[in-house]
C-alpha cells in the first residue's frame, strides 16, 4: 500500500511540474513574441546589419581599447574566436543613458562591465535567418564600456550592435 502512495504521489508531482514547466515556456514565447512586435524596427536594422569580417576579436581587454567601436554608428562583425574561446571589445558610449540591441550567434555569451542587461536570450522572430539571440543593453554614462565575448574555442560568431531607437 505504501509503494502505491509514492506512486500515487510521484505521477500527481510529475503532472504538476509538466503543468508548470508548459505555463513557463508559454510565458516566454509571449513575451518573445510582444518583444519582436514592440522592438519591430530595431530588430529588422540588426538583421540586415552588414557584418566586417575584417576584424581581429581581441584577446585580452587591453588590446580591445585599441579597436574601440563607436556605438553611434550601427556595426556587425563576423569574428573567430581565440583558442581560450574568450574575447573582448570595447564599446565607445557618448551618451547619457545609451541604449543598445545586440544580435548574436546564438553559441555565444556577451557580458558588458557597468551596464545593464534589461533583456536577454530573447529569441529572434524578425530575421529570415533566426540562428541569433536578442540581448538590451542600457548604459547609465558615457565613456568606454568592455563587453566580454565568450564561445567555444575557434569557433566562428557573429554580433550586431545597433542603437534602440526611443518609442516614446
Amino acid at each position: 500500500m505504501m509503494k502505491l502512495k509514492k506512486v500515487v504521489l510521484t505521477s500527481v508531482l510529475l503532472l504538476v511540474n509538466t503543468a508548470v514547466f508548459a505555463a513557463a515556456d508559454e510565458a516566454k514565447n509571449t513575451d518573445n513574441q510582444q518583444r519582436n512586435a514592440y522592438f519591430k524596427q530595431d530588430y529588422a536594422k540588426a538583421c540586415t546589419q552588414f557584418l566586417q569580417s575584417d576584424l581581429q576579436l581581441p584577446a585580452t581587454t587591453e588590446s580591445a581599447a585599441q579597436h574601440e567601436i563607436n556605438v553611434n554608428v550601427d556595426s556587425g562583425y563576423r569574428m573567430k574566436m581565440n583558442e581560450d574561446g574568450v574575447g573582448y571589445l570595447q564599446l565607445a558610449i557618448t551618451e547619457w543613458n545609451e541604449k543598445l540591441v545586440l544580435f548574436s550567434s546564438n553559441n555565444m555569451k556577451i557580458a558588458i562591465k557597468g551596464a545593464d542587461i534589461t533583456g536577454a536570450n530573447i529569441a529572434n522572430l524578425a530575421c529570415e535567418d533566426e540562428d541569433k539571440q536578442i540581448t538590451h543593453v542600457n548604459t547609465h554614462e558615457w565613456g568606454s564600456y568592455i563587453m566580454t565575448l565568450t564561445a567555444a574555442p575557434n569557433s566562428w560568431v557573429e554580433l550586431a550592435i545597433v542603437k534602440e531607437v526611443s518609442k516614446g
